[in-house]
């Protein structure tokens, strides 16, 4: 797996449209939504970052400012082909180089409650009650990255 790339990418380019479509697969299709029913194209202002291995697209997340300390981790999804690789660890990791570039002080997520245990071993820590969203539990999630 020393062949994964992951990097940052461009809103609205083929890289983008193909995370969406891997964000759909993994994240909209299991609860019969649709990532093209999502408000995506308002994701313009947003860091995008995509894992490739080869020519497919194997993982993506994205982050949203909140303000000027504060980003919001989101659409964190890694194609079940290469689960247990390390492929998520890498992306949380460039996502916090760059939130840390960008002088962010800290992350905040909406953890699914099966991604928990991820987001723990990565030093991330649940804040407040579980609540529901997109009709599963998940669990706000924090972590100060200066």
């Amino acid at each position: 797996m020393e062949n994964i790339i992951v990097q940052q990418i461009q809103w609205n380019t083929d890289q983008y449209r193909a995370c969406l479509s891997l964000r759909d697969e993994v994240l909209r299709q299991p609860l019969g939504l649709s990532i093209w029913d999502d408000p995506w194209q308002e994701e313009g202002n947003d860091i995008h970052i995509c894992a490739t291995l080869e020519q497919d697209t194997i993982g993506v997340l994205l982050l949203r400012p909140i303000d000027q300390q504060v980003i919001q981790m989101k659409q964190v999804a890694v194609s079940e082909t290469v689960r247990g690789k390390q492929v998520g660890k890498k992306l949380v990791e460039l996502a916090e180089q760059i939130a840390i570039a960008k002088g962010y002080r800290t992350i905040i997520l909406h953890a699914r409650e099966n991604a928990i245990p991820f987001y723990k071993k990565l030093h991330y820590s649940s804040v407040g009650e579980p609540f529901t969203e997109v009709g599963i539990k998940h669990s706000k999630m924090i972590k100060h990255i200066q």
